[in-house]
């Protein structure tokens, strides 16, 4: 994480331009798993069991290599072309969403492990309110096309669609814990849900910054989804909040300056955003020095201070752009100006939009029609723009010869130091599940413990807070799972659409849970699903 000298704040970034390019995945050796080649050139480093991470391609750096279940060690992608970077050393970066396999019957590798210490994992599935890989997906299955394998983060698809853990009680974080035997033998599914209070009522005021992309590639859907935005955040202002608005395409120009607003549909706020148009050249560095610059002059560390950048993602971004950015949410000793990426359109440039929110700590969510504008920023909008807990670390607490053989989140590492804490947004969750199983079956002991370790910081005057969960492998499996079943069947069709050769089969199989996760059919985020894997039968 970056430092810097800005406020408390969140930069939303929504825009529009999905590149035609296809996937490249290149694949590493045996068992490690290497990125593929995205919009751009941003990709993953590989991970596995001594396995090495395939190559990134040109203008961002390739991620470093992950731990493995087992204390193996897996190797980081090298650097493309650009802002090339090098990859991690053995079990230092993050994890890729399904990790290596282990063998859970392998009497030596038993032996090779520590009895007298637990086996502790630390967890991150990236910040609750990056949704933006299944609105993506959607997308392109409601276009008829496949989608990109390297577009699919699994983790974005648990932010996504509504698990259903319950709020947790005000202040307070929530733990629930399921575990059950898994699809191979000798493995068992676990999962964790980290759920957050419900949002504050009525929310804190706000500082709100718009940074829009007017530039000549802006025309057309993408300037009308803008506006949807703009108008849909316009309608959750409250009196008193204070908007700010600088629009750019080759120059800049200020349109609002600390405006106190009216209320919902302010109406120069709204009038502004309805006059949009598109023209013009990009300077994205100049749009956001502008905005950062405007954020800062309005900051108030008691309010709700977020800066929204809407663009179409043709903008390359590099290091100056990606500084102010870092330092932006860096600021106020962590607790800054956060950059929320929203794409819109036709599609989106994904690589540079997860790159830079990724930058910003912010939220990465696609608006592919007026009517997800809506429920983003209108349903959705304390879960897309506030944050309930900061810095959220999860800690796992498995017996000894517990390993974990696939991993649904963002990274997981037996490394605290390598692995950095996430937001969690108010009436959300975040939720980590993995597939885990024993060194060897003879050494499972329904009595030994599993716990979960939750640190965080209140988003205001960031008190360290810490709450835990302790029960044992008996126990969870004596219960029978409540959430693990719609999380099932969202992972296999977010994976499924990974692997177009085996897409066929893997989709049908994604259907089955999806229904059985729905026997009444009263589950809209299922019923969607669904559909969509039948649209998706229709392209793999």
């Amino acid at each position: 994480m970056r430092t810097s000298l800005l406020g408390s704040g969140i930069l939303v970034v929504v825009g529009a331009a999905l590149a035609a390019c296809g996937a490249d995945d290149s694949a590493g050796s045996a068992t490690g798993v290497g990125g593929g080649s995205g919009f751009g050139g941003y990709a993953a480093g590989g991970s596995g069991s001594g396995g090495s991470g395939g190559s990134a391609g040109g203008g961002y750096s390739g991620a470093s290599g992950a731990s493995s279940g087992f204390g193996g060690s897996g190797s980081g992608g090298s650097g493309g072309s650009g802002n090339a970077g090098t990859g991690g050393g053995a079990g230092t970066g993050p994890q890729a969403d399904a990790g290596v396999e282990a063998d859970a019957g392998d009497a030596d590798l038993c032996a090779a492990l520590d009895a007298t210490k637990g086996a502790v994992f630390y967890l991150s599935s990236d910040d609750s309110n990056s949704m933006a890989s299944p609105a993506i997906a959607r997308r392109l299955l409601n276009s008829g096309q496949q989608v990109p394998p390297y577009i699919l983060r699994t983790y974005e698809f648990l932010n996504y669609y509504n698990v259903g853990y319950p709020a947790a009680d005000a202040g307070k974080l929530s733990i629930v814990s399921e575990l059950a035997a898994g699809d191979t033998a000798g493995s068992y599914d676990l999962q964790i849900g980290v759920a957050s209070p419900a949002a504050t009522k009525p929310r804190r005021p706000m500082v709100l910054t718009f940074v829009l992309d007017t530039s000549g590639s802006m025309a057309g859907e993408p300037i009308e989804l803008q506006r949807d935005a703009v108008l849909a955040i316009a309608g959750q202002l409250r009196t008193g909040d204070i908007v700010s608005m600088v629009t750019w395409n080759t120059a800049q120009q200020v349109m609002l300056d600390s405006h106190l607003a009216t209320g919902p549909g302010d109406a120069k706020v709204v009038s502004l955003a309805k006059g949009l148009s598109a023209s013009g050249g990009t300077d994205l560095h100049g749009g956001l020095s502008k905005g950062y610059a405007l954020a800062q002059k309005s900051f108030d560390p008691s309010k709700l201070n977020r800066v929204v950048l809407i663009s179409d993602g043709m903008a390359n971004v590099g290091i100056t752009q990606e500084k102010i950015i870092g330092d932006g949410a860096a600021l106020n000793d962590g607790d800054g100006i956060y950059l929320v990426g929203v794409g819109v359109g036709a599609g989106v440039n994904d690589t540079l939009m997860n790159t830079v929110t990724d930058a910003g700590r912010g939220a990465y969510v696609y608006l592919d029609a007026a009517g997800e504008a809506k429920k983003m920023f209108g349903k959705r909008f304390d879960e897309t723009m506030d944050i309930a807990a900061r810095s959220v670390g999860v800690e796992l607490r498995l017996p000894w010869y517990m390993g974990i053989q696939k991993f649904y989140g963002e990274e997981y590492s037996t490394n605290p130091e390598v692995i950095e804490p996430q937001h969690l947004a108010p009436d959300d969750a975040m939720v980590f599940n993995q597939v885990v199983a024993p060194c060897a079956a003879s050494a499972f002991d329904g009595s030994d413990p599993v716990e979960v370790v939750v640190r965080w910081q209140l988003p205001t005057g960031h008190a360290k807070q810490e709450t835990s969960a302790k029960t044992t492998l008996g126990a969870l499996l004596g219960t029978p799972p409540k959430y693990l079943g719609k999380a099932k069947a969202i992972i296999a069709y977010a994976e499924a659409l990974k692997k177009p050769a085996t897409a066929a089969q893997e989709l049908g199989k994604a259907k089955q849970l999806a229904s059985a996760a729905n026997p009444s059919g009263t589950d809209p985020e299922l019923n969607e699903i669904a559909a969509l894997i039948d649209k998706a039968l229709q392209v793999y």
